[in-house]
């Protein structure tokens, strides 16, 4: 009887053993110190020639935005300018390239013209920005436009 006792026993024993290092793995600790360097970028705008507003009439004139985008991040970036809060029928054309028109209010422009390389001699892109009016533009007026530049580590 004091076998059939002790060998449950001493699996028991065993199991609490093994159990109590692999908690032990799980306890260890350990501290250090580091640094991360922040990717920075700054952007600048001047105004219109019509002053801090934008006027276009349809289809008979449009109206200039200029853009700086500089980059002083250690990486490659690549970035897209996103404009919303367009009026109905407004379009939008990057560096005298295509109007592009806007899907519920917001142009998103992303393409070659938008990277800045790190081992680039100048790290500013300097764009315009055109707006137009179609002729199923509504007039309105006082409308805040917002003009976004969202960056992303070129991979």
């Amino acid at each position: 009887m004091k076998k059939k006792v002790l060998l449950p026993l001493a699996f028991m024993v065993m199991f609490f053993a093994i159990v109590a290092t692999t908690f032990a793995i799980f306890r260890k600790s350990g501290s250090g110190t580091g640094s991360i360097r922040a990717a920075t970028w700054s952007i600048s705008r001047s105004q219109s020639a019509s002053g801090d507003s934008l006027e276009v009439i349809p289809e008979l004139s449009t109206d200039v935005y200029n853009l700086t985008v500089n980059s002083a991040s250690e990486v490659d970036v690549v970035y897209t300018i996103i404009i919303s809060n367009l009026p109905t029928g407004v379009e939008v054309a990057l560096d005298n390239g295509t109007y592009q028109p806007s899907s519920n209010g917001t142009v998103r422009i992303s393409n070659a013209q938008t990277v800045i390389n790190y081992n680039d001699a100048v790290k500013t892109k300097n764009h315009t920005l055109t707006f137009r009016a179609t002729s199923s533009a509504q007039v309105v007026s006082d409308q805040e436009i917002d003009v976004d530049v969202e960056f992303k580590q070129s991979l």
